[in-house]
Formats: C-alpha cells, structure tokens, sequence
C-alpha cells in the first residue's frame, strides 16, 4: 500500500466505500509510543492516514447538497490517460460547509455526474454516473477558476460517457494528506534526512540538556543574551527555556530535542519570539512551523513586534531595520495577511524585488539614470531646446530640479525595496556604508538644487558644465556651487561603486526570485504542510525546526518538516493538556491518529521545560485549571494579582467567576447533523451580553466580549439571534466561537455555553478534559459558565469536579433566582412548545413559589397528550398562580370519586385537581 499515490487510492473509492465506516477498521492498528525501525515508525500511520482521508471526505459526502457545485460546460481528454481538461460556469457559492466563496486549488476533490445530488445515496440510483476527479492544475488567467485540468483513476475509462457528465461538486481538498504520504513512502523527490526522526523512535535520552564537550563553551555568550532578554521583561522560566536552546544550538555533537511545555496565558508566543531574536543573532537557519495559518502568522506577528522591542532605534548606519531575512510564506488564500506582514511575506517581497531586478526599470538601470543625469544632464537640457523649438522652455534650474527629483524618487525606492527584502547576507560592509552615504548624499543634492541663491548659471559651474579657467570675465564660483560640485562628485563616485558592490542579478523572473528569498533567509515561517515546499528546493541546510503549538501537529504530519536536508535541533513547543489535531474517524482516533510527536514524548517521560507564570487569568479563574490540569504548578503573575487588574470590572452582576444553573433548558440536535444546542441557554446568554453592555454604557471602559461553546450549532444559533446589534459599539466587541476556534484567544470576559441537559449526565466531547481546560482559561477578567449543574456533576468527568469546586467556593448562582432570566426561560418554552420541562418543582416557574408545587407522574403524562400549545400555556398559568398563593372564590366543583379534601378548577373541559399537603423535611 506504500508504493501507490495516495490521491490513485482515493479516486479508486466509490461513494458506497467512502461511506462506509468499516472499510479500514480491520486494518487500521493502534500506533505504538515505541518503534522498531524506521519503515516500522512510516508504515504505522500509513493505513490510519488513508483511513482518515476517506472519512474526512465521508463528512464532506453526507453534506452534498450545500456543496459549491458548477455546470459543466466541456470535457475532453487532455492527452495522458486519466486527464482531462474541463471548462465549467460559475461555482454556486451558496455556504454549506465552504466558508465563504469557494476557490478552487490543487489538490480539490470533486465528483464529476450526471445529475446534481442531494445526498449521497442519489450517487448510486441507477442510470446514474459519476467519478471522483481531483484538481491538478488551474488555469492562472482565469478570473473566475472555471478551467482546470483534472485526474480520474486510470480504469474508469471515461471517453464514452463524457457527454452524460454535467455537474462538479466539490468535496475536499487532501493536499495535506498528499504530503503527508509522500513523506512515509520514502518519495525520491524528498530530503533522506532521517537522522532526528530516527532519534526519536524509542528515545532514550530523555531531555539531557548538551554534551559534557560544549556546556562550558558557551557560558559568555548565554551571560550576553540573558541580560538583553530580561530587559525585556521575560520572566525567569521564559529566559531558563532559551539558555536551554541556545546552549542546544552551540553544540555540535548531539542531535537534540527539546519541549517547552506553555500552559494558557504563560508568555509561549512571547518566549518563541525572543527565542527567535536570539538564533537571529547566531545566524541560525530557522524554520518555524505551525499547524494552521492562523497559528503560524499569529507567532510571525508577535515575533515581527517582539522584533521592534530589541531594535526600537535606527541601526549604526542610519538606515532602518531590515526585515530581509525574515519569510514568512504559504497560500495567500488562506492567511490573514495584515500591512505588518506584507513586509515578510513571500508574494508581496518577489512582488516588490521582481521590479527591482527589472532590465528596464530595476537597480542597475536606477543608478545608471542618476549617473546620467548628474553628468550629463547640460546635454539633456540641450536636446530638449531643440525638441521645444519655438515653445518657451523651462529655465536649466527647473529642468534639472525635475529630473534629479523623479530619478531621485525611483532610485531611493529601489534601494529601500532591497535593503528591506534582501536577506542581510546579499549586503557587504562596504555596501551598507555606502548605501548610508548615498542616501545621505542624495537628500543633500535635493537642498542645495532648492536653494533660492541658485541660478542657471551658478548651477552649470556647479555641474561642471562651464569652464572658469580661461574665462577673464568669469564670476568667483560662490559656496554654494562648490558645495554642489563636491557633492555631485561624491555622488557619482558612490553611484558608480555600489554598481560594482551589489552582486545582484537583473533580468530574472518570480520562480527564481521566490527561490532566492526562501533559500537565503535566516528564519523562515510556514505551516507544517507547507514545509512539503521545501524539499523540492536546492537550500541552504536548515539549523534548526521550532514547532509552535506542537501539541496539535499529528505526528505522521511533523514527518514532512523533519525529513528537512541536515535539520539537526528539534524545539516543541506547546501544552499537551490543551487541544489535540482533530480527527474525524472514529477507528483513528481509537488507534492514537490524533496523537502529537510532543504528546508521545511526554507518555515517554521526556523532560518539558515549564513556563510557569501566567498573565492573562484573574486568579479566581486560574485557580481550578492550575489545580485540575496542571498539578497547580502555576504561578499567577504580578499584574494579575494587582488590585488594579480587575477594578473596571467588578460593577458587573456575576462576579469574576460563576457558575450559573440552569435546570430548565433542552439539549437537542439540529437537522440531521450531531451538532447539538440548547435554546434556553442560548436566551440566557444573550441575556447576559445585554446585562454586561449596560454596565458598559455607564463607565465607558472598552470590553471583549468571547462567547464559547462545544458545539458549533448553538455557536451559530447565538450567532443568528444576536444578529449585528453589537457590531457598530465603539469599544464593546462581542464574538462567537467553538471552542476549537478559541484556542490561543482571550477576551475580557467569556461565557461559556455547555449546551448538555440531560438526567444521565453524558456529556458527548465536552467531557474531553484537553477541550474543558482550553474553555476555562480564556477569559481575563470574568468567567461565566451556563450549564446543568447536576447533568455537569453526574458525568464522571473534570466538570464533577469543577461543579463540586464552584460549589465549595459558592461560585454557583441557580437561575432560578433571577427574575428576568425565568420570565426568558417560560419565553422560550413556550415559543418552542417544551411547557412540560417545566413540570417539576425545581423548574424556573416554581423553584420559588410560596406554596411547594408537586406534580404527579400521571398528571405529566396527561398534560404531554395535551395538543394545544394555548390550552398547555393556560394550565401551566393556572399551577404557577397557585404556588403564588391564589385561590378561586367559586363554589369548589363537586366530581364523583374526587376526595372533598382535593380541590377540582375547570379548565375549558378539563378538570384541575389538586390538594394541599404537608411535607416532613429531614
């Protein structure tokens, strides 16, 4: 199974197998902590992988019809069996699972039929035909992506039924999942480097720090570095973890993996960032991967401003910092590319650099035109006369002023775009020096031609268009035309040097300008997938791979960056306690698929260096996750202990940390998906959002807003009820995520949705202990969790705890007690007609009535045959007023068989019956 391609597999698979969940589950076999060999390490994530795949598309398949999906207008065969080109209409953009409108790429799969299907099962209707296909190439001058070459399994034989093909339907892109295959097949056209990952198959050294050769090699330059890093303000754990790594670097001797374990809040980012400073400054090629892109140019970001801390002035030089060997690439597409990135980025730099080694417009052509201009610009002046003829020309001065002016523009502009996208190594000392000079020189050019005391024939003698030698009547050449003169000279003679200074190349296209960067740049930053890129480059060796939130990288994944050409230091960093990669496939997930080479490290026993001071969670927040996940080693840092930190927000209702009840609310699904959600806690929040922006109104202070849930159909019921009422409030943000898209997130205050409702305590995923750690320590301020407290507490789970804690602390508000949040509970039951939830003494309609309402078993099975939404809303009315104290002044009704001790109201045609009691409380 190693030796076929995986997207050949994949194309292969009907419809009927990729939903079909038990079509690897005999193959797929639990993956060890230890390994035997190398191909035992490959081929252990071989058969998971695919298994993934197919179950990945399986998800995608099951919600075809809201699928991006086009008309196919052509087919034909592109040559080589099994290709085709294709040219479609527009893609219907309509959501479904796409966010957003779908572009197609490399790597998509599509399936190409005969009819446009609502569901999975249309695919196998008789008469119906229908192929996988997968993207190999789009057509770059098409606008719109309507045509693309595609790859179908070599046996399908399509030429005749290409005319019964009219529909496209999008799937999936497996581009990753490609990758990842190629790197456990030993593919040719990938780097052999197997030196770390064989390290790392039954490890044996657990974190020793280096060998007994260097560790005293390297003391002076760690005393250096440490002193600029604690002026920056990282703590004592933070500076400890980059002595670590650099004493790691500076040995020669041993290959070296390191973790740096960062729980929520605990400057991780921030020690990456200076960490990176640091291999800067050792000349160190770096590769920083990350999972996804929004992780990756997260950590390029806060490295870039980390990066103003250590040069906050102007170099030596006088020239600013340059950003040259900094790269940060990957699909455009997909990354949220700000004007601070641009300057790193790999598209916008060949963008910038392809102009500068322009033939016709590049930095040869730049110099040579100022050269021109400063020595002949007399017979440019002359030409222009005689082009004029009889029309008034401008004065010497003007002409002069105005092409030194635009030629000046063009050349400084070319320079700067070099000197801030060319990696420092393309710049020699004599380069930099006389960069600076002409700089300098130039700006000085550009007064002394501005200068009012100057004229047509003063600025002649200044250019050494006038000879003053022989002249008997010649004017004393004054201090501002020798001033001039010098400085046109210098100028030239600068100009002239740096042509030979700057072994740069003119003439080239993109491909060789965006090999260029990524070979020559010191710290280059990508996802894990896009390291795949790498391999087919001819580049320098990479130092050293920095993993950031490495706890959710699938293994099989980091094989793409760790087969890098003599990669020889390894340093993960992240925090196996929060989040793992996600996996769909059940079978996967039982054999361990999800599992992060730094989670197995730590199974393994491998030393992890703690970062152990955290900054972002008021202490009553941080006080059960330290306890509960991390062993409470934990230490809360200075600004959160302050008085201060949480002054602006102790006017709102619920206090820094709550637990608010809700007993009254209805978990269920939504469609036919898995997805569940809970109206009345869905009421309740909204509540809440409205509550704290009261509070915000009175005191103006800026407040964010993170409302968090498991489940992504109450993420996008709280979404559609909460609307934009919030987005035009200057200073009071409010945003709505899963939990998985809160990871690596704070805001001011969160809320947190648990959803689950039931009397069993099942919790489905929310019972993960990784997925309940990252939802209790996003907030900074005020944390409010709206749940079932006794469904939370039956489950068996972390939220046992966490209830009994809230509990102990007298954290825990019942909803009940609020009267605005039971008159939105009744709202909502009775809007959804779920009246008979409300049926028990601890409901929110009863829970504090003056008299004690209990209900009997018959009467609920009574009232649930009730059809009448009006009729249900009227007895319910009639049992509230009675908990309150009401009594009826009519005659009481007299019906056979009824006790005189019970009281009978009418209801329409019902008969109420009820009876007052006493109850003995232990």
């Amino acid at each position: 199974m190693g030796e076929v391609d995986l997207e050949d597999l994949v194309l292969s698979w009907s419809a009927k197998e990729i939903t079909d969940d038990d079509l690897y589950r005999g193959k797929v076999v639990t993956i060890p902590c230890n390994f035997k060999s190398l191909d035992h390490y490959l081929v252990s994530f071989r058969v998971p992988l695919i298994e993934e795949t197919r179950s990945d598309l399986c998800s995608r398949l099951q919600l075809i019809s809201e699928a991006p999906s086009s008309k196919i207008r052509s087919m034909e065969v592109a040559g080589k069996s099994g290709l085709y080109f294709m040219d479609v209409d527009f893609w219907d953009n309509d959501a479904g699972f796409s966010t957003g409108n779908y572009t197609m790429k490399n790597g998509d799969i599509i399936i190409l039929s005969s009819i446009k299907p609502e569901s999975a099962e249309d695919l196998s209707h008789h008469g119906v035909t229908y192929c996988l296909a997968m993207v190999t190439e789009v057509s770059m001058d098409d606008e719109y992506q309507k045509s693309f070459r595609v790859k179908v399994a070599n046996n399908i034989g399509l030429e005749e039924d290409l005319n019964k093909l009219k529909h496209a339907i999008f799937l999936n892109n497996i581009t990753t999942s490609m990758r990842i295959w190629k790197a456990l097949i030993f593919d040719r056209h990938m780097d052999n480097n197997f030196t770390v990952i064989k390290s790392l198959l039954a490890p044996t050294n657990l974190g020793e720090d280096v060998c007994g050769v260097c560790i005293k090699r390297d003391e002076g330059c760690l005393a250096s570095f440490t002193e600029q890093l604690l002026s920056i303000k990282l703590n004592r754990s933070q500076v400890d973890a980059i002595e670590s790594v650099i004493s790691a670097v500076q040995c020669g001797h041993v290959n070296l993996m390191k973790l740096i374990w960062g729980p929520p809040a605990t400057g991780k980012t921030e020690t990456v960032s200076a960490l990176l400073w640091v291999l800067a400054c050792l000349k160190c090629r770096t590769l920083t991967c990350a999972p996804t892109n929004v992780a990756v140019v997260g950590v390029c970001t806060r490295f870039l401003q980390k990066l103003k801390d250590f040069n906050e002035h102007i170099d030596e030089n006088g020239l600013p910092f340059s950003l040259g060997d900094i790269l940060l690439f990957g699909s455009r597409s997909n990354m949220d590319i700000t004007d601070d990135l641009q300057e790193v980025f790999l598209d916008f730099r060949v963008d910038k650099l392809v102009e500068c080694f322009s033939s016709s417009s590049g930095w040869n052509y730049r110099i040579a035109s100022m050269v021109s201009i400063l020595e002949d610009c007399a017979s440019r002046y002359d030409m222009l006369l005689e082009d004029d003829g009889k029309i008034d020309p401008v004065c010497f001065l003007d002409f002069t002023k105005k092409q030194f002016d635009a030629t000046a523009i063009a050349l400084k502009r070319c320079i700067m775009n070099l000197w801030a996208h060319l990696p420092g190594r393309c710049f020699s000392h004599d380069s930099v020096i006389n960069i600076s000079m002409l700089l300098k020189m130039l700006e000085k050019l550009g007064v002394l031609l501005s200068d009012i005391e100057l004229t047509d024939e003063g600025l002649k003698r200044g250019l050494g268009c006038l000879s003053t030698a022989n002249s008997v009547c010649a004017k004393p050449i004054s201090s501002i035309e020798k001033e001039l003169d010098e400085a046109r000279y210098t100028c030239i003679k600068l100009l002239k040097d740096l042509l030979h200074l700057l072994n740069l190349p003119t003439g080239v296209d993109k491909n060789w300008v965006k090999n260029y960067c990524i070979c020559n740049a010191t710290l280059l930053f990508c996802t894990t997938s896009s390291s795949y890129q790498l391999h087919h480059m001819d580049i320098a060796p990479l130092d050293v791979l920095i993993v950031d939130e490495a706890a959710q990288v699938r293994e099989c994944e980091l094989v793409i960056s760790l087969r890098l050409h003599w990669l020889k230091y390894v340093f993960l960093v992240g925090d196996d306690c929060q989040l793992s990669a996600m996996v769909k496939s059940k079978v996967c997930k039982e054999a361990g698929f999800g599992t992060s080479l730094f989670k197995r490290l730590v199974k393994l026993k491998f030393e992890k260096h703690l970062l152990n001071i955290q900054y972002r969670m008021n202490p009553c927040i941080s006080l059960f996750p330290n306890a509960q996940f991390y062993e409470r080693k934990m230490l809360d840092g200075s600004n959160v202990l302050s008085s201060s930190y949480n002054k602006d927000f102790t006017c709102l209702p619920f206090g820094s940390y709550t637990l608010i009840n809700v007993t009254d609310g209805r978990e269920d699904k939504e469609g036919t998906g898995n997805s569940r959600r809970n109206m009345v806690e869905v009421a309740i929040v909204l509540h809440l959002i409205h509550t704290i922006f009261k509070s915000w109104k009175k005191t103006g202070q800026g407040f964010s807003i993170g409302v968090v849930s498991p489940y992504n159909a109450q993420v996008d019921a709280i979404k559609t009820r909460l609307g934009k009422k919030y987005d035009k409030c200057d200073g009071f943000h409010v945003r709505v995520k899963s939990i998985e898209g809160f990871q690596g997130e704070e805001d001011d205050i969160i809320i947190l949705s648990t959803v689950r409702s039931n009397g069993t305590g099942v919790l489905g995923f929310l019972a993960d202990n990784q997925r309940t750690n990252v939802a209790l320590t996003r907030a900074r301020h005020c944390l409010w969790i709206v749940g079932n407290a006794h469904t939370l507490y039956k489950s068996g789970t972390e939220w046992t705890d966490l209830v009994a804690d809230a509990e102990r602390r007298k954290c825990v508000f019942s909803a009940t007690n609020d009267a605005t949040i039971c008159r939105l509970v009744l709202q909502v039951k009775q809007e959804l007609d779920e009246l008979d939830d409300l049926l028990n003494a601890d409901s929110v309609v009863f829970s504090n009535t003056r008299w004690k309402v209990i209900l009997s078993d018959e009467f609920r099975k009574s009232f649930t045959k009730l059809k009448s939404p009006q009729l249900r809303r009227e007895i319910l009315q009639k049992l509230i007023k009675l908990g309150a104290g009401w009594r009826t002044t009519v005659k009481n009704l007299d019906i056979p068989g009824v006790s005189h001790l019970a009281k009978v109201y009418k209801v329409r045609d019902l008969y109420l019956i009820w009876s007052i009691d006493m109850e003995k409380i232990e």
